[in-house]
């Protein structure tokens, strides 16, 4: 983290998805995905964004990008997410398709599934010259050049380029999605779950590209992931998501070596050590289920599971309290 400012700001970021049913489809219930989600980037930072599958990690992502109301009718999204570019702030929740559009261009995603995410009908040179078609006011030649020059950097010849993804590996087809996601020169990239689909020995060398990438084009990555163990060593800070909400942030090593909020224990504790048999001892095993997002109990979400809990923590939502150098959202650690 190089400290020269905040370049993005969420502020009580929330995001309900309608439930419908009947014969007309009405809205019946919503599913609070996420609710009241605060946090912000630095300029050449990578936060970590964690939690378990259905937690809402990826809809804080879609929602940065501002790509839910397209993708999912009746969606209802409110907050803020403050972009601050040059001299002026910008609230990308508020924009509309339209008005997005020039913003594009510094907020870009890899997502998380390499093999779906690429056009098969589309040549490798294509997809990635794809957005400065849109974005960018150059000639045909200069497209080119660029498109080989950034293919380049994650490791393709110029002659694979013309060929298409169903044609390269798993970890080949990501290195596409970074190269297309880094087309624009992005000052942002949300990268969701990128090595998750990929084989252990090769996330290694994605998240090696993606930090000599960000070294070289100075890129500030929001980097969601499930696995602790990865975005540990790419994380500058780290932030714990549970059921919508955010239960812990602050310096990744700090919460990889100490740990304070009881979900982020539990999760850290999951994450595969050398030693077998003291993993075993150190593992803990939380009761019951997640609860559904559709009916989240009162207070703090995590109380239904948590092994501190008391009956106050039914009371309210925990705010996010600054504790030995991290926010946690758990009065009783």
């Amino acid at each position: 983290m190089n400290g020269r400012g905040k370049i993005l700001e969420v502020q009580s970021l929330r995001v309900n998805f309608a439930v419908t049913g009947g014969v007309f489809a009405r809205k019946i219930a919503e599913v609070k995905a996420v609710d009241g989600v605060s946090f912000d980037l630095e300029q050449g930072e990578t936060l970590g964004l964690v939690g378990e599958s259905g937690c809402g990690k990826s809809t804080v992502g879609r929602a940065i990008v501002n790509i839910l109301r397209t993708m999912v009718y009746g969606v209802e999204v409110s907050g803020s997410v403050l972009y601050h570019h040059g001299q002026d702030t910008v609230d990308l929740a508020r924009l509309s398709r339209k008005k997005m559009r020039p913003y594009r261009p510094d907020i870009q995603m890899i997502f998380q599934d390499p093999y779906s995410s690429l056009n098969p009908r589309m040549m490798v040179g294509q997809i990635v010259e794809d957005p400065l078609r849109i974005h960018a006011k150059m000639t045909g030649a200069e497209r080119r050049d660029r498109v080989a020059w950034l293919l380049g950097k994650v490791g393709f010849t110029q002659e694979q380029m013309n060929r298409y993804p169903h044609e390269f590996s798993g970890g080949q087809r990501q290195r596409i999605g970074i190269a297309r996601a880094l087309a624009t020169n992005p000052k942002i990239v949300i990268a969701d779950e990128p090595v998750s689909a990929l084989d252990v020995s090769i996330q290694a060398q994605v998240v090696n590209l993606m930090q000599d990438l960000q070294d070289e084009f100075g890129l500030s990555y929001l980097f969601i992931a499930h696995d602790l163990s990865v975005v540990r060593h790419i994380s500058d800070r780290i932030a714990v998501m549970y059921l919508g909400n955010v239960v812990e942030i602050g310096p990744a090593e700090s919460i990889y070596r100490k740990p304070m909020h009881p979900y982020s224990r539990a999760l850290l504790s999951a994450v595969p050590r050398p030693d077998p048999e003291g993993a075993r001892d150190r593992r803990i095993r939380l009761t019951g289920d997640v609860p559904n997002p559709i009916n989240k109990p009162s207070g703090c979400a995590f109380r239904t599971r948590c092994p501190i809990a008391r009956p106050t923590c039914a009371d309210a939502v925990p705010l996010l309290e600054f504790k030995e150098g991290r926010f946690v959202a758990c009065p009783w650690v």
